[in-house]
C-alpha cells in the first residue's frame, strides 16, 4: 500500500466556558427505554445513548436507569474507560462522566458548527478521539478538559487529494478552506493504540499506528458509505456499509466481497461465539456469517432475484422490523440498541 502523502493539520480549538452553558438537561422520559437509542458500550456497567440526551445506566444489564444529563442533543455514541464515559452527538457535544454516570458535564458545544460526531474513542483515560461529519476529528490528552481540532487530508479520496495539492500551490489559506469542505463524513473508529481503523463516506476505510495522527486510506472497490470496520484478529478485518455490503481484508491485502443478498443498511458488527460474526442492519435485518469468510465477485449491478449468498452467510429479521444500530456481550446478555429501544437478542 502506498504511503500517505499528506499530514493533519491541526488547530487548536479553544472551548470557553460560556457555550457550555448553552446545554440544556436533558427530559427525563417515562418511555426511554423504547426509545430510539443509538449506541451502547460495556465494562463493568452498561451505558446507553439516544434522541434527546438520553443516557441509560445499568449495574446488570436487566434493569436500566435514565440519569440527567446537561444536554438534549442527541447522542451517537459513547466510550467507557474504568469508570469514566463519554458521550457524543450532535451540535458538536461531548459530554463526560467520571463517576460511572452519576453527574455529567459538558467539554464541547458548538451547534454553530452543524456538524455531528458519529463515535469517540479513548486510548487512557487522559487521551482520546471523536470523529464526525464532514471531517470533523477533535482529540484530548487531558481527558477532555481540552479538545484540539485536526484535519486529515490522508482521508481523502486521491484524486480529490490531487486537487488538493494543486489549489495548495497557489495558496494555502484556500488549500484549508477546500480541505474543510470536501472531507467525508467519519462514521466508525476501531482498534487499539497500536492499530485504528476507520470507515466512512464514499469508500472510506483507513488505518493508522500512530493514535490516529495519520492515517493511510484503503483501495475498496467500493464507493458507499461504510459504518462500521472491526478487527477480527491479527490478520482479519471486517467492513460493513450500505445496502448490505460487507467487505473483508486479510494479512493487509486486498478488501474482498462477501455477499449478503441483502439491500438493508448494515449498521455495525458485533463478533460472537464458535467463529460466528453478525452485521446489525436496518428493517431489523441480523446477517450472521461464519468463518472463514467465503468471498464473491462483487457485481454491484447484479439482480438480487436470482441472488445466491455466500457460503455460510444467513439473514434473519427481528420480529417489529426495527432498526439494529448497536450489540455488546455483558454478563452472558447480548444488549442491543435500536429505532425502538433495548433489545436482548438470542444470536444463533
Amino acid at each position: 500500500m502506498k504511503r500517505t502523502i499528506a499530514a493533519c493539520m491541526t488547530a487548536a480549538i479553544a472551548v470557553s466556558y460560556s457555550s457550555k452553558l448553552h446545554a440544556e438537561e436533558a427530559f427525563i422520559a417515562p418511555l426511554v427505554e423504547q426509545s430510539v437509542l443509538l449506541d451502547v458500550d460495556a465494562g463493568n456497567f452498561v451505558v446507553i445513548v439516544g434522541e434527546r440526551g438520553h443516557i441509560l445506566i445499568s449495574e446488570d444489564g436487566k434493569s436500566f436507569k435514565q440519569v440527567e444529563v446537561p444536554s438534549q442533543s442527541t447522542l451517537t455514541a459513547t466510550t467507557i474507560v474504568g469508570d469514566n464515559i463519554w458521550a457524543v452527538g450532535h451540535d458538536a457535544v461531548i459530554l463526560h462522566s467520571p463517576d460511572k454516570g452519576e453527574t455529567w458535564q459538558v467539554q464541547n458545544f458548538q451547534p454553530e458548527l452543524q456538524r455531528p460526531f458519529l463515535d469517540v474513542l479513548f486510548f487512557t483515560a487522559e487521551h482520546g478521539i471523536a470523529i464526525g461529519a464532514y471531517g470533523l476529528f477533535y482529540r484530548t490528552t487531558d481527558g477532555g478538559e481540552n479538545w484540539a481540532a485536526e484535519r486529515h487530508a490522508s482521508l481523502l479520496d486521491p484524486y480529490d487529494l490531487e486537487y488538493l495539492e494543486s489549489v495548495r500551490e497557489e495558496s494555502e489559506a484556500f488549500y484549508q478552506q477546500e480541505l474543510e469542505s470536501i472531507l467525508p463524513h467519519l462514521n466508525r473508529v476501531t482498534g487499539s493504540a497500536s492499530t485504528l481503523y476507520l470507515a466512512g463516506e464514499a469508500g472510506l476505510l483507513a488505518s493508522s499506528t500512530d493514535e490516529g495522527k495519520t492515517w493511510q486510506r484503503y483501495t475498496v472497490d467500493y464507493t458507499g458509505s461504510f459504518f462500521d470496520i472491526k478487527p477480527l484478529d491479527e490478520t482479519t478485518v471486517l467492513a460493513v456499509g450500505l445496502r448490505g455490503n460487507v467487505f473483508v481484508s486479510r494479512d493487509n491485502q486486498n478488501w474482498d466481497y462477501i455477499n449478503t443478498c441483502s439491500t438493508s443498511t448494515l449498521n455495525s458488527i458485533y463478533v460472537g461465539n464458535d467463529n460466528q460474526v453478525f452485521a446489525l442492519g436496518n428493517n431489523g435485518i441480523l446477517v450472521s456469517a461464519e468463518r472463514p469468510f467465503e468471498t464473491s465477485y462483487h457485481d454491484p449491478y447484479a439482480s438480487p432475484s436470482n441472488c445466491e449468498p455466500a457460503k455460510g452467510v444467513a439473514t434473519q429479521q427481528v420480529a417489529d422490523k426495527a432498526a439494529l444500530l448497536n450489540a455488546v456481550s455483558f454478563k452472558g446478555q447480548t444488549i442491543a440498541v435500536t429505532a425502538n429501544g433495548i433489545k436482548t437478542l438470542t444470536l444463533e
